[in-house]
């Protein structure tokens, strides 16, 4: 529990300092492009207002390493998120400092804006997953392991083992193979002696499923038997080992299940789809995500005006038309734009995430077993009228 913790204490302390290093970095690039161009009447950024611009971005990371709060690989990005703005804003001024007033040292510190940031969010998920120990491997963390001569990624998560990255490394959540504890019978430490391929079902174009094959070369491998899925995974034999370690650990106890996932429950109403659905692993409606977003535009205001008014900062009291305090009319319209941002939440909620998330749990069934749920019942009615269907 004690290294748990410093574990996350450490990589959220590494994720601020990336954040708070690459947005101090803008804001001194900003005050010497300033001076540079001698400009008098203009002030540069100052911290403060940087980070009032930054606010946003800092809030989706937020929600994502909350949302990802045990899937450890995921937090690199979350840390790029959160230091998107003093990168975007840094490299800026960089440029300008090297191409409007001559400076080359301007280009080195583009490349550094970019190759720090990304060093930093990688010793993130370093400083959470390594070494491995013992009390990683009781954990219910996502543990990322490479794979011997492949750019497949092995991934043990909390209820399953995941081939991740099938296509490209640029798809880290694309393309997922899972064998989850339910549906694993068998998986063990081999030695391959001769080169052999591996060949799995994708969902990644339709209601078909795509083989991809991959070569395993002689030596250690992963050989996982489940009821949907045999898998043959390269690895070293260190890797191995620790991986084996884990996932006998987590999986202790669980039940093996001879039906997917989704068959275990009566299907919900927006699961019944037709059958010319687009049944595919690599699908994610981020779409939802960003008419979820737009419907927090209110509470996100009402937010930002109540920060200027506690916080007393000029600047926001300016942008936000708050300076001086609120008039008894101002005060009406706040409240009613309380009332509009809780309708709202609830719209986001109800209709963007919550949608969302039953959408990535039948996602996760897919990716467990390569076949394809069963077709809407038919009952003899047109769907959404109740009546039945005239026969001729």
């Amino acid at each position: 529990m004690i290294e748990r913790l410093l574990r996350r204490t450490a990589g959220l302390a590494l994720l601020a300092f990336t954040a708070l290093l690459t947005l101090v970095s803008a804001t001194h690039l900003d005050a010497w492009e300033n001076t540079l161009a001698a400009r008098k009447s203009v002030q540069p950024n100052s911290l403060g207002e940087l980070a009032a611009g930054a606010v946003a971005f800092w809030v989706i990371t937020v929600v994502g390493l909350v949302w990802h709060w045990r899937r450890l690989p995921m937090w690199r990005v979350w840390c790029r998120w959160a230091a998107f703005p003093g990168v975007f804003t840094g490299i800026f001024h960089s440029m300008q400092i090297a191409g409007d007033h001559g400076r080359p040292v301007g280009w080195v510190i583009t490349v550094g804006l970019v190759v720090v940031p990304w060093a930093l969010s990688e010793l993130v998920v370093l400083a959470m997953t390594r070494p491995v120990t013992s009390a990683l491997i009781r954990s219910k963390l996502e543990i990322p392991f490479p794979t011997r001569g492949l750019k497949v990624r092995l991934c043990v998560r909390e209820d399953r083992l995941v081939l991740d990255s099938l296509v490209s490394l640029r798809k880290r959540s694309r393309d997922v193979v899972a064998v989850p504890w339910t549906a694993m019978r068998s998986i063990e430490l081999i030695e391959v002696e001769q080169e052999m391929t591996c060949q799995v079902i994708v969902y990644a174009g339709g209601d078909v499923g795509r083989p991809r094959t991959f070569d395993v070369k002689p030596g250690p491998a992963l050989h996982v038997i489940g009821t949907a899925r045999e898998l043959l995974i390269p690895v070293t034999e260190e890797v191995g080992r620790t991986a084996l370690a884990m996932v006998q650990a987590r999986s202790a106890g669980v039940e093996v299940g001879e039906r997917p996932l989704w068959s275990y429950r009566p299907l919900r109403k927006h699961e019944l789809r037709p059958a010319n659905w687009e049944f595919r692993t690599d699908s994610r409606p981020y779409i939802l995500l960003l008419v979820g977003a737009f419907l927090l535009m209110p509470l996100y205001i009402l937010t930002m005006m109540t920060l200027s008014l506690v916080t007393g900062s000029p600047e926001l009291q300016k942008d936000w038309g708050t300076t001086g305090g609120l008039d008894e009319q101002e005060r009406v319209i706040v409240a009613g734009l309380g009332v509009v941002a809780v309708g709202f939440f609830y719209l986001a909620y109800r209709f963007c995430f919550k949608a969302f998330l039953d959408f990535m749990e039948g996602q996760d069934s897919i990716e467990a077993f390569p076949e394809a749920p069963p077709l809407p019942p038919k009952t003899g009615t047109v769907p959404g009228s109740g009546k039945k269907r005239k026969r001729r």
